[in-house]
């Protein structure tokens, strides 16, 4: 079986080489785009299993990169999972992820067992 796919889309360089890491270590094939714009590229281009996508990125946020996504009539996103990552933890933010089609919201900070955790159970899901 191939190595399951993973891009990262987040400007926090800390966050995400602390994420890489620890992805790598489970063997997983990672990605990392810094900025939404590359972010929305690259999921076109590599079609991961899974994103992790921070909802504040320059250039183009998580939330417009679901939304083109969902309208890109060549793109079929149906069979890619979503995990957003914000710290926005309003309910209209966490209900707008949702409803845009990601299976988690994992407010920031965030303990990375826990992470990892939420991570598995939508791969698996």
């Amino acid at each position: 079986m191939a190595q399951q796919k993973i891009l990262l889309v987040e400007d926090e360089e800390m966050t995400a080489r602390l994420i890489l890491y620890r992805l790598k270590a489970m063997g997983f094939d990672t990605y990392h785009a810094r900025d939404g714009l590359d972010g929305f590229d690259m999921i076109k281009k590599i079609k991961p299993d899974l994103v992790v996508l921070d909802v504040m990125l320059p250039g183009k946020s998580g939330f417009e990169i679901l939304q083109d996504l969902q309208e890109d009539s060549e793109f079929d996103s149906s069979d890619i999972k979503v995990i957003m990552l914000s710290n926005k933890k309003r309910v209209e933010d966490v209900s707008r992820g949702f409803q845009l089609g990601a299976m988690e919201y994992v407010p920031k900070p965030f303990k990375m067992d826990e992470f990892l955790l939420r991570l598995n159970r939508v791969l698996n899901n």
